[in-house]
């Protein structure tokens, strides 16, 4: 008899990361990068003009910039679960959480119950904490985090994958 484990929606999040970050390695090695020309002064220092120089180096960076990726990654669902915690706990029902891990500019969305939206109340709050946790992303990593709410009203999920946003939390 086989007994099954629950997956946490964290487990799924990092399921999520890890096919993210071979996107992060090819796009690290591909095209002329100011690593490329790096790399190249690199291996020109090696008087014996040993090849392994620059390929060690080059996986050094790769490795480097998924490390970042990871960190950028893990901070984006912590600080997306402080303010859906936030919320719960001021009694305003979130129904999804979105995640687009886009490199160059990561963007979460919350989706709420259209009557938050147009709730005075609820807008003042939410947006006070997206605008703490905006600020906690923007110092650990000078670049900014793009956080909001969307009506879960005809939320069209397979629009939101198609625009990149592969990982969906459901409440």
């Amino acid at each position: 008899m086989s007994v099954e484990i629950p997956v946490s929606n964290s487990d799924l999040f990092y399921q999520y990361l890890d096919t993210c970050k071979g996107e992060v390695k090819s796009r690290s090695t591909e095209g002329y990068y100011h690593v490329d020309v790096v790399a190249e002064a690199y291996n020109k220092g090696f008087s014996d003009g040993k090849e392994s120089g620059k390929s060690e180096f080059l996986n050094l960076i790769v490795s480097n910039e998924v490390e970042k990726f990871t960190q950028k990654a893990n901070q984006i669902y912590i600080l997306s679960k402080n303010v859906i915690s936030y919320l719960e706990e001021k009694d305003y029902k979130v129904s999804g959480l979105y995640i687009n891990l886009s490199p160059g500019r990561p963007c979460v969305i919350i989706s709420v119950s259209n009557e938050f939206l147009n709730d005075d109340s609820f807008v003042e709050t939410a947006y006070s904490k997206i605008y703490e946790n905006k600020g906690i992303f923007t110092k650990l990593f000078n670049e900014p985090l793009d956080i909001g709410f969307l009506s879960s009203d005809n939320l069209d999920e397979a629009l939101l994958r198609e625009d990149g946003f592969g990982y969906i939390e459901k409440y």
